[in-house]
C-alpha cells in the first residue's frame, strides 16, 4: 500500500505540486477516519467472537477489547517503522498518553464533575506510574534515545503479566452479572469473522495512508516525525477513547471512564511500545527528546495524585486542557 502511494505521489508531485499537497491532506484525513472506524469494528466484533466461543464477558472486556482499542496506535507504529519513520512511534506513545489525560479527561470534566473515591484501585495507579517512569527513563538515559529489543521484550512481558493478573482477579471476583453482548446471538460466526477481517483491513489501510501523509508533510516542513506523532497522530488515534469517555461520563460510569484512560495508557506503553521495540529499533531524534517524556510523566503524576479520592470538577478540566496546550506548544517550539 505504502509503495503504491509513494509511486503515485512522486509522479503527481512532478506534474502538480498542488495536487500532491491535496493527496497528502486526503491521505491524513482518510487515514484517521479508517483508523477510528477500524478500531471500532475490531473492538465490537472481537468481543462478539469471543463470547460466541464461550469466553466470559468480563475477560473479553479486560483483554480482547482492551487490545483492540489499542490497535490504531499499534498498526500506525508498525507502518511507521516499515516506512522508516520510527520517530512517529515514540511521539505517538507519549502524545497519546498525554492526550488521554489532558484532552480526554479534561473535556470529560467540563461535561460533568467526577468523584474518584474508590473508583480506581491503588495497584492500577502504581502500575501506571511504574510503566511510565520505567519507559521514559529507559529511553532518555540509555545514551541513544532508543526503544530497542531489550526494552521491547520487557514491555511485552509486563503487559502480558498485567493481562494475566487482570483475568485471574476478574475470574475470582466476578459476581455473576451477565455482561454479554446482546448482538452476539444475532450474527453468525462467519459474519463476525468477516467483520473482524474487514476491521483489520481498515486499520492496515488507515495506518499506511496516515503515515504516508504525515511523514511527507513532516519532511516538506522540516519537522521531526516525532512531533507529528506527538500531536496529529496522537490526537487522531485517541478519538475512539474520547467518544467512549463522553458517553461514559454522561452515564455516570466513573470507574469505567478512568479505567479506560489508565488501561489505554498502559497498553500504549506495554503493547505498542513493546512491539515497536521488538521489530525496531526506533529512535527519538528531536532536539530535546526528553521534553515529551517529561510531559507524559507530569500528566501521569497529576492523574495519580488526583485519583486518590479527590473530587474533580470543571476547574480541574480547564487546568488539564490549559496544561495540555502549554505542553504541546512548548514541545513544538523547542523541537521544531
Amino acid at each position: 500500500m505504502i509503495n503504491i502511494l509513494n509511486n503515485f505521489g512522486s509522479n503527481l508531485k512532478e506534474f502538480s505540486f498542488t495536487g500532491y499537497i491535496i493527496l497528502l491532506t486526503v491521505s491524513v484525513i482518510i487515514g484517521l477516519f479508517l483508523l477510528t472506524k477500524g478500531g471500532d469494528f475490531l473492538s465490537d466484533y472481537c468481543s462478539i467472537f469471543a463470547e460466541k466461543l464461550g469466553i466470559p464477558s468480563i475477560i473479553v472486556g479486560l483483554t480482547i477489547v482492551s487490545i483492540a482499542t489499542s490497535a490504531p496506535e499499534l498498526f500506525t507504529s508498525i507502518s511507521a517503522i516499515s516506512s522508516n519513520a520510527g520517530g512517529l512511534v515514540i511521539g505517538n506513545i507519549t502524545g497519546s498518553n498525554i492526550a488521554n489525560i489532558g484532552l480526554i479527561l479534561g473535556i470529560s470534566l467540563l461535561i460533568k464533575p467526577i468523584s474518584t473515591h474508590g473508583a480506581v484501585k491503588p495497584i492500577q495507579l502504581i502500575l501506571l506510574l511504574s510503566a511510565t517512569f520505567g519507559f521514559s527513563f529507559s529511553i532518555i538515559f540509555n545514551g541513544k534515545n532508543e526503544l530497542g529489543l531489550a526494552l521491547g521484550i520487557v514491555l511485552i512481558v509486563f503487559i502480558l503479566s498485567y493481562l494475566a493478573g487482570l483475568s485471574i482477579s476478574a475470574l475470582k471476583n466476578r459476581d455473576g452479572v451477565n455482561m454479554s453482548n446482546q448482538d452476539s446471538s444475532v450474527h453468525s460466526l462467519l459474519f463476525v469473522t468477516s467483520m473482524i477481517g474487514f476491521g483489520g483491513v481498515m486499520l492496515w489501510v488507515g495506518s499506511e495512508t496516515l503515515v504516508y501523509g504525515s511523514k511527507n508533510f513532516a519532511e516538506m516542513a522540516g519537522i521531526p516525525d516525532e512531533l507529528i506523532g506527538f500531536t496529529l497522530i496522537a490526537i487522531g488515534t485517541s478519538l475512539p477513547e474520547l467518544a467512549a469517555s463522553i458517553s461514559l461520563i454522561k452515564k455516570n460510569e466513573t470507574s469505567m471512564l478512568l479505567g479506560n484512560i489508565i488501561g489505554s495508557n498502559l497498553f500504549n506503553i506495554g503493547l505498542v511500545g513493546g512491539v515497536a521495540g521488538i521489530i525496531g529499533p526506533v529512535f527519538s531524534v528531536t532536539t530535546f527528546p526528553w521534553m515529551s517524556h517529561a510531559s507524559m510523566i507530569l500528566f501521569t503524576t497529576i492523574l495519580a495524585m488526583w485519583l486518590i479520592g479527590k473530587k474533580l470538577t470543571s476547574k480541574h478540566g480547564i487546568a488539564l486542557l490549559a496544561l495540555y496546550v502549554l505542553a504541546t506548544a512548548t514541545t513544538w517550539i523547542m523541537n521544531s
